[in-house]
């Protein structure tokens, strides 16, 4: 089956092509992704417990008995720092865990809920700097995914300026909201649940779901119902977001096995009237595929996955 879908947040052109899926892939381990997967330490790992005169700058961290389990330090080969006035920001590793081994696919609750705590309280905390627009947070999990390093951790960037991604995600809902008078994630939200196939689990704040169109195959969406930033995440909010990522990425596994993915998470530029047409949310991108020469060249995305399919093999309550 063809049919051409457009992503209802990013306005991207989508078409769907399902046997695609069916393409041959070279059984070949070519990265050193799993090697030491057995090993909670590594003596050569900067990010490992007792390693830390190998990291930069310790910016914070959660103790548990007297030792980190989790912390964020000043990444030492940052893509933005002060030195220029053109554009400038902040750049920070979170470490997860202190598990060299760990990973999404195998992390407790309270790994993720420490996660989560240091996602906000960093996010918090660079926004408070003079002249930034915008604080990203992403993660990179494993080679194929752009990751330098195995050990479990993520990455917070503040700019001085509005990426343009989130630029363009604003657009879209601006667009939405003077042609229905409506936010376009509270429509996406009903329509989802109306829907039903596609939703993966519908909670008290989050909402996940596999989209009707992505560039991504297997992309997987968690859409926020309040208008809240990542600054406001209380504790019953960091328990379901670490509920659905425990559940989530255990279905992942068993649907795909261990394989690199990319999380990016979105939320309102600072300073910005965005809390009435946007709403925070979380794109999850399986890396399984890479663009070719037709997406590169076209600006259209091919994408092979039934998201209704998908979304039944990994629906849990």
């Amino acid at each position: 089956m063809k049919e051409i879908r457009r992503d209802s947040i990013t306005g991207d052109s989508v078409i769907y092509s399902s046997f695609r899926n069916k393409r041959p892939l070279d059984k070949v381990n070519s990265t050193n992704d799993f090697d030491g997967k057995d090993n909670e330490y590594s003596s050569s790992c900067p990010f490992c417990r007792g390693n830390e005169k190998e990291t930069d700058v310790l910016k914070e961290e959660l103790l548990e008995d007297g030792d980190w389990v989790a912390k964020c330090v000043a990444n030492k080969f940052p893509i933005l720092d002060t030195s220029t006035k053109e554009i400038f920001g902040d750049h920070e590793v979170i470490i997860e865990t202190n598990r060299h081994n760990g990973s999404y696919y195998d992390m407790s609750i309270e790994e993720y809920k420490n996660t989560f705590r240091l996602f906000s309280s960093r996010y918090r905390e660079l926004s408070k700097t003079e002249g930034i627009k915008y604080v990203s947070i992403f993660k990179n999990s494993m080679r194929n995914a752009g990751a330098s390093l195995m050990h479990p951790h993520s990455q917070i960037i503040s700019f001085n300026m509005i990426p343009p991604e989130i630029e363009k995600e604003l657009e879209v809902a601006k667009r939405h909201i003077a042609s229905t008078n409506r936010n376009l994630y509270d429509d996406i939200i009903a329509s989802e649940i109306s829907y039903g196939k596609r939703v993966i689990y519908n909670g008290k704040y989050l909402l996940a779901f596999v989209p009707y169109a992505t560039r991504y195959n297997g992309e997987v969406r968690i859409i926020s119902k309040t208008s809240d930033d990542i600054s406001d995440w209380n504790e019953d909010y960091i328990e379901e977001l670490s509920y659905i990522f425990k559940n989530l990425f255990s279905k992942l596994y068993i649907y795909q096995g261990e394989i690199p993915f990319n999380l990016l998470l979105h939320t309102y530029p600072l300073e910005c009237e965005g809390r009435n047409i946007f709403r925070t949310h979380i794109h999850i991108v399986p890396r399984k595929y890479n663009f070719g020469g037709f997406e590169l060249s076209t600006n259209f995305f091919v994408c092979g996955t039934n998201p209704d399919e998908l979304a039944s093999e990994l629906k849990f309550k």
